[in-house]
Parts: structure tokens; C-alpha cells; sequence
């Protein structure tokens, strides 16, 4: 009876850390994503009402193209920031709409190799993919750009594929509610074992 009641408090312990873990992280991700929704939308009533149409303060995009590899690879999510005043530096990667007749309105993610600039809070920028041999054909402008990159966030585009079905997204939910059915049943077992002990 012992050693039956020290393994179910093993497995109550170990599916509560588990789940508690999960449960945290669920927690923490909705927080960030609520404080990204209030500052997204804090700026563009903020730039609305003073009559100034910009682009969102951040952006989320994922890359579809190997162009930045080894830095950003295909399928990577990049989050991007906004900056005013014409502030992008040499070594920047940035995301543009590009006027390239190849790439015309396309978004592109490359870095800065060289800036010129054309007035006080204009530039006219070259840009690279890492993983080019040559520059970009078409410059680049300041008003073209949407933002620098902040950091990147590995393979979200796989994770973004497995939920693409219903058939995937059912599954992506039946493995959570299975944990907590599992915490469950360890739960009442622990308390029927101690109760009969």
C-alpha cells in the first residue's frame, strides 16, 4: 500500500508540475499579447488623432524566403519596431515595401549596407539579404520602411502549419485538455489512496 501511495504522489507531483508549467506559460504568453494589443492600438489612436497616418509602432511577419539566411531562416517569425525620425543605422536589418519591378509592394526583410541622406528626416538606403551576393537593385526610401527588427522567434511558420487544418488545430487543443484530465484523475487517485490508508 506504501509503495502504491509514494508512486501516486511521484506521478501528482510530477503532472502538477507539468501542468502548473503550462498553465504559467498560457498565462504569460496572453499577458505579452494583451500589452502588444494595448500598445499597438495606443499608438494608432495616439497617431490618428494628431492626423499623422503611420505604420504600426510593431509588426509581426514571418520570412518566406531564405534571402537573410543564416540570421533568419525560412519559416522564422521577426518582430519589428517602428523607428521615427529617420534613426535606422548601417547593420540594421529592416522591413520595407519594396519598389523593385520584381518585388513591387512585396515585403522584404534585408540589411542596411549604406545610407545617404537626402534631407533632414529623409534617406535613401542600399540594402543586402545576407545570404546575396549582390545589393538590392532598388534603394530604398524612409517613408518605404515599416520597421527595424527587434528579434526573431525560430520556426513559428512549422507551428503555424500544424494548426493549419481543423484536423491539426483539434489536436493542438485535445493534448492540453488530456493533461489536465490526467493532473485530474492523479488527483482524485492520490486522495482515494490516502483516504483508504
Amino acid at each position: 500500500m506504501s509503495s502504491f501511495s509514494t508512486k501516486t504522489k511521484q506521478i501528482h507531483y510530477l503532472v502538477y508540475f507539468v501542468v502548473r508549467s503550462f498553465l504559467i506559460t498560457v498565462f504569460c504568453f496572453i499577458s505579452l499579447l494583451c500589452f502588444a494589443f494595448l500598445l499597438y492600438f495606443g499608438d494608432l489612436l495616439l497617431s490618428t488623432s494628431k492626423g499623422n497616418y503611420k505604420n504600426p509602432l510593431f509588426g509581426a511577419y514571418l520570412i518566406v524566403s531564405p534571402s537573410m539566411v543564416p540570421t533568419i531562416k525560412i519559416n522564422d517569425a521577426i518582430i519589428i519596431k517602428r523607428i521615427d525620425h529617420d534613426k535606422y543605422n548601417i547593420g540594421d536589418i529592416i522591413t520595407f515595401s519594396s519598389s523593385d519591378v520584381n518585388y513591387s509592394g512585396k515585403l522584404v526583410t534585408h540589411r542596411i549596407v549604406n545610407k545617404k541622406n537626402a534631407s533632414v528626416d529623409e534617406s535613401i538606403y542600399t540594402t543586402k539579404g545576407d545570404n546575396n551576393m549582390q545589393v538590392d537593385k532598388a534603394l530604398v526610401k524612409t517613408e518605404d520602411i515599416y520597421g527595424k527588427v527587434l528579434f526573431k522567434i525560430p520556426a513559428v511558420g512549422k507551428m503555424q502549419a500544424l494548426v493549419s487544418s481543423p484536423a491539426r488545430f483539434s489536436l493542438s487543443l485535445l493534448i492540453p485538455a488530456m493533461i489536465l484530465l490526467i493532473y485530474e484523475l492523479s488527483r482524485i487517485l492520490f486522495i482515494m489512496s490516502k483516504r483508504k490508508a
